[in-house]
């Protein structure tokens, strides 16, 4: 997705302060009508039309809580990534992605590994069954293999 020139999202705002509908300046601009929405939404918010950053590096909303997240998992060691997002969205009243969760506990050298029996190596379907073997392969002199001769 690009991302439209500070001077486009300010020519689209003040058409907007025109009174100008959101389809118009869509049309006028040649934009979605969604992203004139969300220009003005901002515009009114924030007073201003720039950008968030895309890629780089971006401060974690829980690097503040480094603290608080060590004592929690001191506390219980086997929480998961799901119970420790909620706990953060009630005790900190911070909604975060179990993604950004895992980036900012592996930061802190805090990531959570498998137990040593789950890692060993074992082979798929039901118990009791024998592992699959590579499929056959075609007998030579078959229908469709001409030997030389």
């Amino acid at each position: 997705m690009q991302t439209y020139s500070g001077d486009l999202r300010e020519r689209i705002v003040a058409a907007r302060e025109e009174g100008h509908s959101a389809r118009e300046v869509a049309r006028l601009f040649r934009v979605s009508k969604r992203s004139v929405e969300r220009y003005w939404k901002k515009y009114l918010s924030t007073g201003s039309t720039k950008p968030k950053q895309r890629g780089g590096y971006r401060r974690s909303r829980l690097q503040d809580h480094d603290q608080t997240l060590r004592g929690w998992i001191k506390e219980k060691k086997d929480l998961t990534l799901a119970e420790l997002q909620e706990r953060i969205a009630r005790d900190l009243k911070i909604k975060l992605g179990t993604t950004a969760l895992w980036h900012r506990l592996e930061r802190l050298g805090l990531s959570y590994k498998k137990n040593a029996a789950r890692r060993r190596a074992k082979p798929g379907g039901p118990p009791g069954r024998p592992p699959k073997l590579a499929a056959t392969t075609r007998k030579l002199g078959g229908s469709k293999t001409r030997l030389p001769g």
